[in-house]
Formats: structure tokens, sequence, C-alpha cells
């Protein structure tokens, strides 16, 4: 059976990963808000600024490489309350390659146990209507719906 560890990034590695990370989340944005791509990669840059001030280095902010057997296959960004004692998940990202394998729940139970060593109490993350493939993984591993975001868009006629 393959191995995955978590690795903490290095400062280039997270370089990377926000290159990478914006045009993702800007395609999640445009699609759930259908909004312009260029307005959506705006949105997406900002907010990633605003979560992550000190970028690698903000605090109580996690960012690691999933690596299966010395290979990356994907990414895994956390936040940490230590007086809550809560994680958010705000993201988790296997390259399309190693989709579809168990990387993700792996990863997802390395990460619970980590968070069990440091005593978190409750794991939560958000995750967009459209990603069904996520909401059956999360659902699988015990997570449920605390909530429910819902959106129309309107138009004058």
């Amino acid at each position: 059976m393959d191995t995955i560890k978590l690795q903490r990034m290095s400062q280039e590695e997270f370089d990377f990963y926000i290159c990478n990370k914006v045009p993702r989340y800007a395609e999640s944005i445009a699609e759930n808000t259908k909004i312009g791509e260029q307005q959506a990669l705006e949105t997406a840059e900002q907010k990633l600024k605003s979560l992550l001030p000190e970028g690698n280095h903000t605090p109580g902010h996690l960012l690691f490489n999933v690596i299966q057997d010395n290979t990356f296959i994907g990414y895994i960004w956390i936040k940490i309350s230590d007086e809550t004692k809560q994680a958010f998940l705000y993201e988790i990202y296997i390259e399309e390659q190693f989709r579809s394998r168990g990387n993700g729940t792996l990863a997802i139970q390395l990460l619970e146990e980590l968070l069990v060593e440091q005593g978190i109490k409750s794991f939560n993350l958000h995750v967009f209507g459209h990603n069904t493939g996520a909401l059956k993984l999360y659902e699988r591993m015990g997570f449920n719906i605390v909530g429910v975001n819902m959106q129309k868009k309107l138009t004058s006629t």
C-alpha cells in the first residue's frame, strides 16, 4: 500500500501553491457566483491575502504538501484555533491523476490524527455545492452538514 505523509510547505512551495490556488479558487468563485473571470480572480487574490496576511507564517494556519511515496500529490491548508479547540479545513486538493484512489481519505485521516494530538475537539470545513465528490468524501468520513448557504441570482426584466 502506498504511504501518504503531510509535509509542511517551505516558503518556495508556499509561493508555488498560491500561484496555483488563485486560479483554482477563482474558478470556484466564478462557477458559484456567476461573476466574470477577471472579477473572480481579483476576489480570490484579495480573499487569500486577507486570510494569509503573513503568508506561510500567518499564525494558526498550517499548509502542507501531501506526499505519496516521495511524490507530491496535493495540498492541505488548515487553520487551528487553540482558544476554541477547533480546526477549519480551507483546502484539500489532490492532483487529478491521484484522485479516486483513497488518497484524500488517507490525507484527512492523517490530518485528524494531528488534530487529535493537539487537543482539537472539532474539525470544520466548507464545500461548494457543485463539488459532489468532496461532499461524498466528507460525509463518508463522518462530517455532518451543520448549515446550508443558498443563493439565487436575480436579473432585472
